[in-house]
């Protein structure tokens, strides 16, 4: 069974025309994966790697919880860990980091609500 790694209560103040720009990271070398997030609405924006992508306007994000999952793996034998940083607008909200004889292929879910600054 894989070890999923749950962080809840993620928040990330923003107006209301503000833009929500998300960004997957990688810090240890030969991370892979893809990130799903889910958020109010029909367009869910997808990352393969790392990358960066819109989430939307402060205003459309506050209805619901964001949720982003993210299935990765590192196949590097010399890489002892796989380290993520999770960022909005260039701003660092988690940085995930699991020792890989723990979990090689961990699942890693956000829960990010947007409050109005």
């Amino acid at each position: 069974m894989r070890k999923t790694y749950r962080y809840r209560n993620l928040s990330f103040a923003i107006t209301d025309e503000e833009e929500a720009k998300f960004t997957v990271e990688f810090i240890s070398d030969g991370n892979e994966g893809q990130t799903v997030i889910n958020i109010p609405g029909d367009k869910d924006p997808e990352i393969d790697d790392e990358g960066t992508v819109s989430l939307g306007k402060g205003k459309d994000l506050r209805s619901d919880t964001t949720i982003s999952f993210s299935d990765m793996s590192n196949a590097l034998p010399e890489e002892d860990e796989i380290r993520i940083r999770y960022k909005i607008n260039n701003r660092t909200i988690k940085e995930h980091v699991n020792k890989k004889s723990v979990e090689d292929k961990p699942i890693i879910i956000l829960f990010i609500k947007f409050p109005k600054s």
